[in-house]
């Protein structure tokens, strides 16, 4: 019995000393101190505690599958250069998620059918009349598309909330289509808007400067849109002229230019910050296929032009991406490659050589001044690091959490635990003296466990994780209440002391543990599927569910055996 006791008292000093440990970090100062960062990032405090920027944003799936859409209507373009089918046009009916094919006369159906209606198997012919076909993409696709869009939208934007570096933020999905972000401790909205809501979808496009669309239109041309002559080359260096679109009215310039693209290609626009601080638009005109993607990027980051001193950001593709470039640039010399970012043009630069290494380079700035135009790079670094939303987003919810409001939670939740652990303290020795020391004593403990179990595993605790500290105070209690009510009712029947003890905390055990069992399985619930304060409660209230198991039954009849061998009488008042 002595050796048993004594190795459950060291047992205990132990987890007692590593409590106190994984608290350190949470009352000192890690900046000071950095060492204490080696045993854990300290207790952290939710939005409602510390303060920060609470967002609900919703993903436009529907833009997610009209994308993905286009993008199957170039692959068929593609398939049907590739094949030698000849065809008049490949367009696509939103409306319906269907794609119609016209093929040119005396095409080969039959090869068709084979080469591309079989080859896209999220497609099936829904349609055909002469030479026309409509195929249109399969419902069960189009939802596993919209299901993909927002479980991919809520990892990448978790990894770019890593880039920024921030402690314990909440990114969870809401519903089918929204998304719950929350920063704790972050006060930058603007910033923080920027760099969650851009999508970040990078492209790199070949300009088609030998097709003229606009050097043709004979129409009349809107007020405010100039039509401008600019000059180009092909492959083989033969200069030619074309014309393109200005305008300060973006919504009066992409009016202008729709439906005017020749088939494959588009019109996309390029935005120029005027020296008296007005936007200029101008047209590109783009093949449509896009050779390089930001998917192919491995790595993005600030760089300094040293010549212009200006901040830009250079990428590095992978060894695919690498390849591909080398060879699209190899076959495009002294033609023009845009590199588009958000369907907007950054840049055009004319490809000198066949451009090896995989790497390329995005400028910014307009006529801002050099910290303006880092803070952009390295934002926009970041962003393409942690890769584009597949979707757009719209913040359908936009609220900043003062620090001052926080405190105010924190100082109440104080008080709140404070009086709570007070009363019960003061109860516990009224009405079981000594021995209502010793459940206090396993009370104090409790809360060291919860606290250091929660920075030790990286836990934040948000003001409901408060009221579920204050309730695991009760249910601390409430096992010791059960546990003495037993010893004292084996006191009366006559037995000594120590068999007393030892009888009230076997035959409490199971009374004991179905009552905490059942409060878990609900916790596991409410962890499961809840979110936000629902969540914290759930986690707050699940460590302390073991951790009052432990002291009360663990903790508080070592120090029980600990005092029956000093001979320090407990229940005296029992008769």
């Amino acid at each position: 019995m002595e050796r048993n006791w004594l190795a459950r008292a060291i047992f205990v000093l132990v987890i007692i000393a590593a409590a106190c440990v994984a608290l350190i970090p949470t009352f000192i100062d890690t900046e000071a101190n950095p060492w204490a960062e080696k045993i854990n990032s300290g207790l952290s405090l939710g939005l409602d505690l510390k303060g920060g920027i609470h967002f609900v944003l919703s993903v436009d799936t529907e833009k997610a599958a009209a994308d993905r859409l286009d993008r199957r209507t170039d692959e068929i373009r593609i398939r049907l250069d590739e094949e030698k089918i000849p065809y008049e046009t490949v367009k696509v009916l939103p409306e319906s998620y269907a794609i119609e094919v016209k093929l040119a006369d005396g095409a080969d159906k039959d090869l068709f059918r084979d080469k591309v209606i079989d080859y896209f198997g999220d497609l099936k012919k829904t349609g055909s009349s002469g030479n026309s076909y409509t195929l249109t993409m399969r419902d069960e696709y189009v939802q596993q598309l919209k299901t993909n869009a927002v479980d991919q939208t809520l990892e990448t934007l978790r990894s770019r909330i890593d880039e920024l570096g921030l402690k314990e933020p909440i990114v969870t999905k809401q519903g089918e289509n929204s998304i719950l972000v929350q920063l704790p401790g972050y006060k930058d909205v603007e910033r923080a808007r920027s760099i969650i809501g851009q999508t970040a979808q990078l492209e790199f496009k070949i300009v088609a400067e030998d097709k003229d669309p606009l050097g043709e239109y004979q129409g009349e041309v809107p007020e405010g849109i100039t039509l401008v002559t600019g000059r180009g080359s092909n492959a083989e260096g033969a200069v030619f002229t074309y014309k393109y679109a200005t305008s300060k009215d973006r919504a009066k310039l992409r009016d202008f230019l729709k439906d005017k693209a020749p088939e494959g290609t588009e019109f996309l626009l390029e935005e120029n910050e005027l020296a008296d601080g007005t936007k200029e638009y101008m047209s590109w005109l783009l093949y449509r296929q896009a050779y390089i993607t930001g998917d192919m990027l491995t790595d993005a980051r600030v760089s300094i032009d040293q010549q212009k001193n200006r901040p830009y950001v250079s990428m590095n593709f992978d060894k695919v991406g690498a390849e591909i470039f080398a060879d699209v640039t190899g076959k495009n010399i002294k033609r023009k490659m845009a590199i588009i970012l958000d369907e907007k043009v950054n840049s055009a630069p004319v490809i000198q050589s066949r451009i090896e290494g995989g790497s390329a380079m995005i400028t910014l700035g307009g006529n801002g001044d050099y910290n303006s135009i880092f803070e952009e790079a390295k934002d926009l670094a970041l962003v393409l690091r942690a890769g584009s939303l597949p979707a757009p987003v719209t913040f359908e919810e936009n609220r900043t959490v003062g620090p001052s409001l926080g405190q105010d939670s924190i100082d109440k939740g104080k008080v709140a635990v404070s009086v709570g652990f007070a009363v019960v303290v003061v109860f516990m020795f009224l009405y079981y003296g000594f021995a209502g020391l010793i459940a206090d004593l396993a009370l104090f403990l409790n809360l060291l466990f919860i606290m250091g179990a929660m920075a030790t595993f990286g836990a934040t605790l948000t003001f409901p994780g408060i009221a579920g500290i204050l309730l695991t105070v009760g249910m601390a209690v409430d096992a010791n209440v059960i546990i003495f009510e037993r010893i004292k009712e084996e006191l009366r029947t006559g037995k000594a002391l120590e068999a007393s003890i030892e009888s009230g905390f076997n035959k409490a055990w199971s009374a004991i543990f179905d009552a905490n069992l059942t409060t878990a399985i609900t916790s596991f619930v409410l962890w499961e599927f809840g979110t936000g304060a629902i969540k914290g409660f759930a986690i707050t209230l699940l460590i302390g569910i073991c951790s009052s198991m432990f002291t009360a039954i663990f903790v508080a009849r070592v120090v029980f055996n600990y005092f029956l061998k000093a001979h320090i009488k407990m229940f005296s008042h029992v008769k």
